[in-house]
């Protein structure tokens, strides 16, 4: 039983790396692409934009991938 805990507290892990990875990637491109519109909104607090554009930015590379596939 504490086996199938460990496989399932890693896979869990490893998903929330990955989500991390992605969204750190995500304001890395917004920060390269639009670095006048990050800082205002982020000088401004305006943390809700910023996760707009940053999820938007998510979405635009899953369609991306799954246009790949």
């Amino acid at each position: 039983m504490t086996a199938l805990t460990t496989r399932t507290a890693l896979q869990v892990q490893a998903c929330v790396a990955l989500l991390a990875v992605a969204v750190a990637a995500a304001i890395i491109a917004l920060v390269l692409t639009q670095p006048g519109t990050a800082a205002a909104a982020l000088a401004q607090h305006d943390y809700g934009g910023v996760a707009a554009a940053v999820g938007r930015e998510l979405a635009g590379w899953l369609h991306a991938l799954l246009r790949y596939l």
